[in-house]
C-alpha cells in the first residue's frame, strides 16, 4: 500500500465519527442530552432540525463527511508536528473542535447551537473528546499496521 495521508485521515475521521455517533445516540436515548451529533450535522445543511427518515439519512451522511474532513485536517496537523503524544493531541483536537464548532454555530445562529444548556454542552464536549481520541488512536494503528503514513 502506498503512503496516502488523505486516505489515512479520512479513515481515522470516519472511525472517530462512527464511535462518536454511537455515543451521541446512546446519550440521547438515555436522556443525558436532547441532541445527537447527527442533529448538529443535519442543521449545518438544512438549517432546520427536520424529522423523519430522509432527515435522519441527511444527518448521518453529513456527520460522517464532517468527521472524514476533520480527520484529514488532523492527519495533516500531525504531519506538520509529529506522531509523539498522539493521544494527547487527539484529546486537544477534540476539545478545540468543541469550542470552534459550537462557537461558530452560535455565531451564525444555527438552530440547536443556540442556548445549549450545560448538560448537553458537556455531553457534546465528551463526544468531541471521544472523536479526537478515536481518530488519534486509529491513526496510530494505521501508522503501525499500514504504509499509509
Amino acid at each position: 500500500m502506498v503512503k496516502d495521508r488523505l486516505i489515512a485521515g479520512g479513515l481515522a475521521g470516519a472511525t472517530g465519527a462512527i464511535i462518536q455517533n454511537i455515543y451521541g445516540h446512546t446519550a440521547k436515548a438515555i436522556g443525558i442530552t436532547d441532541r445527537a451529533f447527527m442533529d448538529f450535522a443535519k442543521v449545518l445543511l438544512t438549517f432546520k432540525p427536520y424529522q423523519g427518515v430522509l432527515a435522519f439519512i441527511v444527518g448521518q451522511i453529513s456527520h460522517y463527511l464532517v468527521g472524514v474532513l476533520l480527520g484529514i485536517i488532523f492527519v495533516y496537523i500531525i504531519m506538520l508536528t509529529s506522531s509523539r503524544y498522539l493521544v494527547w493531541k487527539g484529546l486537544g483536537y477534540g476539545a478545540i473542535l468543541w469550542v470552534l464548532l459550537l462557537g461558530f454555530g452560535t455565531i451564525f445562529r444555527l438552530p440547536l447551537f443556540m442556548n445549549i444548556p450545560p448538560g448537553p454542552a458537556l455531553s457534546v464536549f465528551v463526544g468531541a473528546l471521544i472523536y479526537g481520541l478515536v481518530t488519534a488512536y486509529t491513526l496510530s494503528l494505521l501508522e503501525k499496521r499500514t504504509r499509509l503514513l
